[in-house]
Order: structure tokens, then sequence, then C-alpha cells
């Protein structure tokens, strides 16, 4: 598959200039938000987008600063190309608002993330280049969620203003991912582990904890290793802290 249109790569080689740096103690005035579900294959990838906006509500963040695209939803709310540009878009702001940047799909070895609606594959790179445009040195949470997805904590992702979760370690699988389950392990994890005005290595921990062990339940041989990278400026930014 291809990788993100070529029309969003070309643009967020454009970069935008940076914000100011914030210090580890400097929370956002505000939060935009960008949520993805990339599969159709099963509602898990949908209900977990779903889940995840009202997450951010409830601590908070004004519903029309969301932008929730899913993989089984009409066209003005689907995964396509144009919406995910456009949120993407969405995401640019003033320099007192963070980023805040979720995608749950299956992970392609190697490569990235599913994006079925969009005939596309979102790459650590793709992904790089956008939030660099769009989200500059603000303040910004990228959580990657589908199998091998620790290629999103690696390479050109991680900078010194991104906290990064992922699902897996680059070369496993996540687990979860069936007409069963309401969510993904990782994904119900990470819902049921967040906690506003908590720091995100806390967020990780929970989830870690909560995967390990759904992960003994499930008899998994080969554990996903959930990743997670924080930047130097943002070891200190609690989750949607008032």
């Amino acid at each position: 598959m291809k990788l993100l249109a070529a029309v969003m790569l070309a643009a967020a080689l454009a970069l935008a200039a940076p914000a100011a740096a914030q210090t580890d103690d400097a929370q956002p005035q505000g939060w935009k938000a960008l949520l993805i579900a990339g599969d159709d294959e099963e509602f898990a990838f949908d209900n977990a987008v779903s889940a995840m906006a009202d997450k951010l509500a409830s601590f908070g963040v004004p519903r029309e600063n969301i932008v929730v695209l899913r993989a089984i939803a009409p066209d003005g709310e689907a995964s396509n190309r144009e919406n995910i540009e456009a949120g993407f878009a969405s995401l640019a702001a003033d320099p007192d608002e963070g980023c805040f940047f979720f995608a749950t799909s299956h992970g392609m070895r190697g490569q990235g993330l599913l994006m079925r609606r969009a005939q596309a594959v979102l790459s650590p790179r793709a992904l790089g280049h956008l939030l660099d445009r769009f989200c500059g040195a603000r303040p910004t949470v990228v959580i990657a969620s589908g199998c091998y997805s620790g290629i999103f904590a690696e390479g050109s992702v991680p900078a010194a203003n991104r906290t990064i979760l992922t699902a897996a370690r680059d070369d496993r699988s996540s687990f979860g991912c069936n007409a069963r389950l309401q969510y993904t392990v990782f994904d119900h994890c990470v819902l049921d582990s967040l906690e506003r005005g908590v720091v995100w290595k806390t967020v990780m921990d929970r989830t870690r904890a909560c995967v390990s062990g759904n992960e003994w339940d499930l008899r998994v041989r080969d554990p996903s290793e959930p990743q997670l990278s924080i930047g130097a400026d943002v070891v200190g930014l609690r989750v949607f802290a008032p």
C-alpha cells in the first residue's frame, strides 16, 4: 500500500514555525485532538475513538476541539484521505494549546498503521512531518495503537516536545482485536489508566500492568511490550491538567 497521500507529505514538508518550548511544569492552556480509527474489520477501533472522545470531554476538552474519524461511518465522519488531511490541519492552533493524536488500527510490520478507508498506511515518517507542521514545538501526545506500533516510538517521531505511547514493540503483535471485545487490550487499558492531572509516565505504567494482566489471562506467548517515549521538554506534562 502507498503511504498517506502525497499532498499530505508535500504539505507537511513546509514546516510551521515552532512555538516556544514549554518547560516540564508548563501545561498547555487548552488542547486540540485528532482521533482516528483506521480499520473497519472490527468495531473495536471505532469504539475506542468514541470512548476516547468522551474521556477527553470529561477532562474539559471542548467537543469542538476534538475531531473523531471512524472506519465504519458515513463519508463526512470517515477516516478517509480528505478527512484525515483536514483533521491534521485542525490541530493547528495558538502556541498555548497542546496537540493530542490517537490512532488505533491494524499495524503493518515495518510500515505503520493501516488506514483502510484512505487506502493507505500512516507511516512514522508521514506522522512526524504532519506533527512538525501542524503542532510545531507545542506539547504533543501521540498514542499509536496496533501491532508493531513501537515503530512510532523510534526514528523521526520522537521529539523534545512529544510524549508517545505505543501498543507494542516494533516486532510484536498487540492483542484483543475480535468481535467478542469492545476494545483492543491496549485501548481498554489506556482508557482505564487515564486520570486527569497525573503525569503520562504514570498512565503508561498503569497501562503496561493492565496489558500484562490481560495477556497472562489470554495465555499470550510473546507479550506485546508497549513502548513509551517522553521528550526532555515534557517530562512533567500531566494529563489534561486544569
